[in-house]
């Protein structure tokens, strides 16, 4: 099924990273039907398991994640220094400020966030809440139960996933874009070969669920017109 046609989608993560290496593939897609992409993250990544620079992660973060957005052709980035690993101790409604002054000021008419995760779904939560304020339906990552197990098994990264009768989208993707972004975060590269593991079960499928549905129908993508 393919994607709705949208004039503006804004990701909303927990932390920089999440939007290469889980929702770039997406993003890229989303840009190539002609959608602005825009994202949200929600702190700038200083708890992550991994840093392969010699330096803290609280300087590196920001540039890493504008040059990601580069990679992933974002026209809006914006980056919410909220202590990372410690976003489940703040209000849901406090996170769901920014998303909602985001969605105001670019215009944006779909949210993208990560649902198919066992780690800290703040951010989804977050999403979900501006979305319900603001009559934006909430798009999330997710993948049917079967490969999740398969990804966890060969790959170790805690992802969950959902049925296959609550799965609304599923895509055929291109990469390069989002390996692109991936590689853009140069001190999370110690992490990313579990990444790329997941990546190569998935092959070139992604799949969607609505987390909070549109409350009228989006416009489907326009068939493209062949020429004789």
């Amino acid at each position: 099924m393919a994607l709705p046609t949208v004039r503006s989608v804004l990701a909303v993560v927990a932390r920089p990273g999440e939007e290469a290496c889980y929702l770039g593939a997406v993003l890229d897609a989303l840009h190539g039907q002609g959608s602005t992409v825009g994202v949200l993250a929600c702190t700038c990544g200083q708890a992550s398991a991994y840093n392969d620079s010699l330096e803290q992660l609280d300087p590196i973060g920001p540039f890493e994640f504008y040059a990601a957005g580069s990679a992933l052709r974002t026209a809006h980035r914006i980056m919410v220094d909220y202590p990372d690993g410690e976003l489940s101790r703040l209000p849901v409604e406090r996170l769901a400020e920014h998303v909602i002054r985001a969605i105001r000021e670019w215009d944006v008419d779909l949210l993208l966030t990560i649902a198919g995760r066992i780690a800290d779904r703040t951010a989804a939560y977050a999403a979900c809440r501006a979305g319900r304020e603001c009559d934006v339906p909430v798009l999330g990552w997710t993948m049917p139960h079967g490969v999740a197990r398969a990804v966890r098994q060969a790959s170790g990264v805690a992802v969950t996933g959902d049925a296959d009768r609550h799965i609304d989208f599923e895509l055929r993707v291109r990469r390069k874009n989002q390996r692109y972004a991936m590689r853009a975060h140069h001190s999370q590269w110690g992490g990313d070969g579990a990444q790329l593991t997941r990546l190569a079960f998935q092959h070139d499928r992604e799949w969607l669920r609505w987390l909070v549905p549109p409350s009228s129908p989006l416009a489907e993508p326009a068939p493209k017109q062949v020429r004789p």
